[in-house]
């Protein structure tokens, strides 16, 4: 009877180890291109096949959960991202990191990674819902929001941790409009439905109406989340002659990128122009002028994200959606006018 050639064999014939073997095997990255085609080679005159259904076995039981992040330039998803890594281990589960660009799909990248990997359970960190009951069709893993409402979508599977965004926004704009200032610009990204940043942008609205003010849909300027687009979007209106008093910005990567460009053009903060930013990153504490910011806990998000995910796992009853305070920080780079 012919023996069946192992991983192990191979292994021994090309002088490698079974971790080279396998990661040839797996198309991985960490082996030079010689010895990846002797251990082709090898796999080739003996036959070799890997057992696909022990593989897969071993993937359907693997004690992970995956973390979805939306946008790999966030200086704030990323402090969550590093809270969460310690308080998923503790959960005694190996930490998974995937990285999406700011207009894809997170559900379906949740779909494609429990497909492949066998997760336990997901954390969607900056994403966006649309309420449909589909969106996350995993009924036995349990999907949490951490940064955004999800409680539209009422799927039993998905549970949610985030801050007031619109009442946050909310007080942040009144907080301008205390000061005098009524030509503020809002430096913010897409308004689609179901995003934090169009509930930030009806934060914004329902204060210009409480005061009886009708903010100018011109006044929001559209820019990606990162300094260099917040500081193109900022250069480009200042460039065609655009003036205000005030910037709100929906990030605080965004309002330093923005007070760049008013620097640019000669603008001082907060002598001709006040700047007012929201998530608290630590940077913000160090910009000169220190930064007036709306601030997310990232540690509150965190804890109460691996705790909904605990819950999930378990299986038992409790609240499901979490909402958080934001809290105002005052710095130097707001003034009264």
């Amino acid at each position: 009877m012919q023996k069946t050639i192992t991983i192990r064999d191979v292994a021994k014939r090309a002088g490698v180890g079974i971790s080279t073997v396998s990661r040839v095997v797996n198309g991985g990255a960490g082996v030079n291109e010689a010895t990846r085609e002797r251990v082709r080679a090898v796999i080739a005159e003996c036959g070799y096949a890997p057992n696909n259904n022990a593989r897969q076995l071993k993937q359907r039981h693997a004690d992970a959960a995956a973390v979805i992040v939306r946008g790999a330039g966030s200086m704030f998803l990323a402090s969550v991202l590093e809270l969460l890594q310690s308080r998923i281990e503790a959960l005694g589960l190996r930490f998974l990191a995937h990285y999406i660009d700011e207009h894809d799909d997170e559900a379906a990248a949740a779909r494609a990674i429990h497909a492949e990997k066998k997760v336990r359970g997901i954390v969607l960190l900056g994403g966006s819902v649309v309420g449909r009951e589909d969106m996350l069709d995993l009924p036995n893993v349990p999907c949490v929001y951490a940064t955004l409402d999800a409680r539209t979508v009422r799927a039993k599977n998905v549970f949610s941790v985030s801050v007031d965004d619109r009442a946050a926004a909310y007080a942040a704009t009144d907080y301008l409009l205390a000061r005098g200032h009524r030509n503020i610009a809002v430096l913010g990204g897409r308004l689609d439905a179901e995003n934090p940043i169009a509930l930030r942008f009806r934060g914004v609205l329902d204060a210009f109406s409480a005061r009886g003010l009708a903010f100018p849909r011109a006044n929001y300027l559209p820019a990606g989340f990162s300094f260099a687009a917040a500081h193109a979007a900022m250069d480009a209106a200042l460039s065609q002659g655009f003036g205000c008093t005030a910037v709100f910005a929906m990030s605080d990567i965004m309002a330093i990128g923005a007070a760049r460009a008013l620097a640019d053009h000669g603008r001082s903060i907060p002598g001709d122009v006040s700047i007012m930013g929201f998530d608290g990153i630590a940077l913000a504490h160090y910009m000169l002028p220190r930064l007036t910011t709306m601030c997310q806990n990232a540690e509150a998000i965190a804890r109460e994200s691996a705790a909904l995910l605990a819950l999930g796992l378990s299986g038992a009853p409790g609240v499901r959606h979490v909402t958080l305070d934001a809290e105002l920080i005052e710095g130097e780079s707001v003034e009264n006018i």
